[in-house]
């Protein structure tokens, strides 16, 4: 889905942005780029990267892990393990490509398959989640999720503000009204449970952080 036109605010923070350093990371936006894959937004990569270099996870559960670009910029800024989750074969085949080359496949278990199947199925526990998977999934996988994770232990979803359309920033497309529901519902229910402390910010395409507080 193509995002809505950024504002002034999201076009000043990505040309002040630094050029990324990492040469794998390059690589994989490259990659991207050249195969019009979508990634994070590059204002919704610094924050995450800032959000995994405060808390410094061991465990970090990802529900989507695409090419690779957000589990390398988790990575690079801790020395935890990553777990992730990709439905689409060709996309994690290429994900274990660039982790391999990155140097960081000592540090990654990938799971092939529906998250739906796969989460319910862990046993562990987590101390940082981050969901980037099918958008109406979000509500179903949280009451997992609350269960794996650590007191103080972070959850952190992108595009829950799906291109404006959740706020109402933009006008609703018909055939997204399914997924804007599914986001609303999540939102509230996740905002409304005593058991997280919850911010959902205009980062990039929106993006909520909870913190487990028991």
């Amino acid at each position: 889905m193509p995002f809505k036109t950024p504002n002034a605010n999201s076009k000043y923070i990505r040309s002040i942005l630094p050029e990324e350093r990492d040469e794998n990371v390059r690589s994989i936006l490259k990659f991207a780029d050249e195969h019009t894959i979508p990634v994070l937004l590059p204002e919704t990569a610094a924050f995450l990267r800032q959000l995994v270099y405060i808390k410094q996870p061991r465990k970090i559960l990802e529900i989507g892990t695409a090419i690779g670009y957000s589990g390398h910029i988790m990575l690079g800024e801790c020395t935890g393990h990553l777990y992730t989750i990709e439905a689409d074969e060709k996309s994690l085949e290429v994900a274990r490509g660039f982790f391999e080359r990155s140097g960081y496949g000592g540090r990654v278990t990938t799971f092939l398959g529906d998250a739906n199947e796969i989460v319910p199925l862990f046993s562990g526990r987590f101390d940082f989640v981050f969901m980037d998977g099918p958008k109406t999934r979000y509500i179903e996988y949280l009451p997992y999720i609350k269960q794996m994770l650590e007191k103080g232990g972070v959850l952190v979803c992108d595009n829950v503000l799906f291109n404006g359309m959740v706020s109402g920033e933009t006008e609703l497309v018909k055939k997204k009204t399914t997924i804007v529901a599914a986001l609303d519902k999540f939102l509230r229910a996740l905002s409304g449970d005593g058991d997280f402390e919850t911010s959902i910010l205009p980062v990039g395409d929106g993006v909520s952080v909870s913190i487990k507080k028991v």
